[in-house]
């Protein structure tokens, strides 16, 4: 196992060989918060803004997930369930010498701290899920890739960015983020280090789940689920359900936000989190805080 800090993002080489990079930031002696990214064309990138509020009382630990950033990619549909992917971030946790954190993040990554939650629950404080779907996908979802799959198997990786971006947060968010032609290229450079055929296994896996909300009712640690009114999937009904199955959860929903309230209503999320973070115990800190690695 290898380990490197630096300028660029740090990585680990995992025991089963995958190779995970992360960023991290906020206090370096604090309660550790592991928040991770959606799924299809996100990373950790994404989602460092969101805890920045945080940072001086917190170790915010952001990890690009297997097929996702600058992790390792695979060619196969079954190398991308959420068994795998907690495996690789259970191992790093423990490359790192962490025992328990608060998890959370935005759709996929949402999803996947539920799912840690109810398959090892001692390595789990708390839980904030931002439209984290356990439901199989819709059948409108199902005929969208269907109708975008084309895209990814001739290359047109931009073409599919843009029609994902579309879907989960409107035409007038696309537009938003081709005006930044840095971080639009940026973003969708990122997946050019997918073979179409990995990219073509990430999502035919994301639009094959099924369902697993009766699993979501072993879950005993705090969780706070955050829903957008607009959003088609989940839908705030569905979020409902998630945390009507968790004893104890809360619910708050962002009226006007899609899928991502996490960005178009991000004030109102901030104090969603603090709210909670106050709620199970996490301290205000007052110790230095780490430099933010990989930007």
């Amino acid at each position: 196992m290898t380990w490197r800090r630096g300028s660029t993002l740090p990585e680990v080489r995992l025991p089963n060989d995958v190779l995970l990079h992360w960023r991290e930031a906020g206090l370096a002696s604090g309660p550790v918060v592991i928040w991770v990214h959606g799924g299809s064309v996100e990373d950790s990138s994404v989602m460092v803004a969101d805890l920045e509020p945080f940072f001086g009382r917190v170790r915010a630990l952001f990890p690009d997930t297997r097929g996702h950033g600058r992790s390792s990619r695979f060619e196969r549909v079954e190398d991308y369930t959420y068994e795998r992917k907690a495996e690789d971030v259970l191992l790093w946790m423990d490359a790192l010498g962490v025992r328990q954190a608060v998890w959370g993040g935005a759709s996929m990554g949402a999803a996947l701290s539920l799912w840690i939650a109810a398959h090892t629950p001692e390595r789990v404080r708390a839980v904030i899920s931002i439209s984290g779907p356990p439901f199989e996908p819709t059948a409108a979802d199902r005929q969208w890739w269907a109708q975008q799959r084309p895209l990814v198997e001739a290359g047109r990786f931009e073409e599919y960015f843009d029609a994902n971006v579309r879907l989960r947060m409107g035409e007038a968010a696309l537009a938003r983020l081709q005006a930044r032609p840095d971080r639009y290229a940026e973003l969708t450079s990122a997946l050019r280090r997918h073979s179409v055929a990995s990219l073509l296994a990430l999502l035919d896996e994301t639009y094959g789940r099924h369902a697993w909300l009766e699993e979501c009712r072993h879950i005993r640690c705090p969780v706070q689920v955050i829903a957008g009114s607009e959003d088609s999937f989940p839908t705030v009904a569905m979020s409902r359900q998630v945390a009507e199955a968790i004893p104890g959860a809360r619910l708050h929903v962002v009226e006007g936000g899609p899928h991502f309230p996490n960005r178009t209503h991000r004030a109102e999320v901030q104090r969603v989190i603090g709210d909670f973070l106050d709620a199970i115990g996490v301290p205000l800190g007052d110790g230095p805080t780490l430099e933010t690695t990989g930007g």
